[in-house]
């Protein structure tokens, strides 16, 4: 089965839903947001990552399995998150077999549902992810330290190497939020990459 769909990775904060919003609001796809409250293992995962690391793996990568499988193909799909962000994430957190299992899991994902036909990478350092964390003062994110942020990017950085279909876009440089030129700019170099599509 092909899903048609744009994944937006990146690290926390850099920007994802920011970006997803803007393209639904230029008619550029159907979005499809995380719901990650829906999420039972979020909060103990983030207040201890090293004990419940698997199980907050697995299901956030079955979660957005299941959302991108479930809606109508007919239309473009963009997500704010992506599987190779999963797959980063498991990368760093797990080992021995459960990381045999999550990458059997993952890969039987694919066979389903295929690969994304693009993948916007929004990079982002992490001393602003960091920074940016701290001013949406979200109390579940208070135990973020910079070492993992920097980790967690090296590991989406490492993925996304061997990945052909990428953008990237420097969201350090670039406000899609409040800046209309910038807004402008990423639209176009994005409406670009979907015509190429086609």
């Amino acid at each position: 089965m092909k899903n048609r769909r744009i994944e937006i990775c990146g690290g926390i904060a850099s920007g994802k839903t920011s970006l997803t919003k803007l393209l639904e609001n230029n008619n550029l796809g159907t979005p499809i947001y995380e719901n990650f409250e829906e999420n039972p293992f979020w909060k103990p995962f983030y207040e201890n990552p090293g004990k419940y690391i698997f199980e907050t793996e697995i299901s956030f990568t079955l979660q957005h399995y299941h959302e991108i499988k479930k809606l109508n193909q007919s239309n473009l799909l963009i997500c704010d998150y992506s599987l190779l962000l999963d797959h980063a994430y498991a990368m760093i957190g797990l080992t021995g077999k459960k990381l045999e299992l999550y990458l059997q899991l993952i890969q039987e994902i694919y066979n389903d549902i295929s690969t994304p036909e693009l993948i916007i990478y929004l990079k982002c350092s992490a001393d602003e992810e960091l920074n940016r964390i701290k001013n949406r003062n979200r109390s579940v994110e208070t135990n973020i330290e910079l070492s993992f942020l920097e980790l967690l990017n090296n590991a989406i950085n490492k993925d996304i190497k061997k990945e052909n279909k990428i953008l990237t876009i420097d969201s350090e440089k670039y406000n899609f939020v409040d800046n209309e030129n910038d807004k402008k700019h990423i639209i176009s170099l994005i409406k670009d990459e979907i015509n190429s599509l086609l």
